[in-house]
């Protein structure tokens, strides 16, 4: 289903995190030219790097402006905010730990955050988006677009990660 303009900027930093979760999982960059470090410290402070200037953000903004509407219009919206929202802590704990020590179990931490992170993206992109375009009034879905426009600009992608 082609993603509704108003839903286009969050599944912009989808993309952008799930690059930064397949470098996570995999150890390395399979994409030409990038520049994902191969080495495991250096990924943490890129995770870090990454989380303070984009998913920080990211995970606000759906907090504030999605979530609160997606609880009180879907079919079983709660439970999909609770158990989003409980992923974003997670991976704001995790980001703290990893913070205060960077070198314990580096490799398995980083493999867990990517896996999390992927598999967070993708139930909000293909449960949680596609049912918010399946179930939601266009209205609702124009109002969620005008809310998030404050955040991403008109002339912006969102806030892009190249990795």
């Amino acid at each position: 289903m082609k993603r509704h303009k108003s839903l286009v900027p969050l599944s912009r930093d989808h993309h952008d995190g799930l690059v930064v979760a397949q470098g996570l999982i995999k150890g390395r960059s399979t994409a030409p030219g990038s520049t994902w470090p191969s080495d495991r410290t250096q990924q943490a402070s890129r995770l870090v790097v990454f989380f303070e200037t984009h998913l920080r953000k990211h995970f606000e903004v759906e907090e504030t402006h999605l979530f609160p509407v997606v609880r009180a219009s879907l079919r079983d919206g709660p439970e999909l905010v609770n158990q989003l929202t409980s992923d974003h802590d997670v991976m704001r704990g995790w980001v703290r730990d990893l913070v205060q020590d960077s070198t314990t179990g580096l490799a398995d931490r980083l493999r867990s955050f990517g896996k999390l992170l992927e598999a967070h993206i993708r139930t909000e992109e293909r449960l949680l988006f596609e049912r918010i375009q399946q179930e939601m009034d266009p209205v609702e879905l124009e109002t969620i677009g005008m809310r998030l426009n404050d955040h991403y600009p008109s002339d912006s992608n969102g806030p892009a990660c190249r990795s």
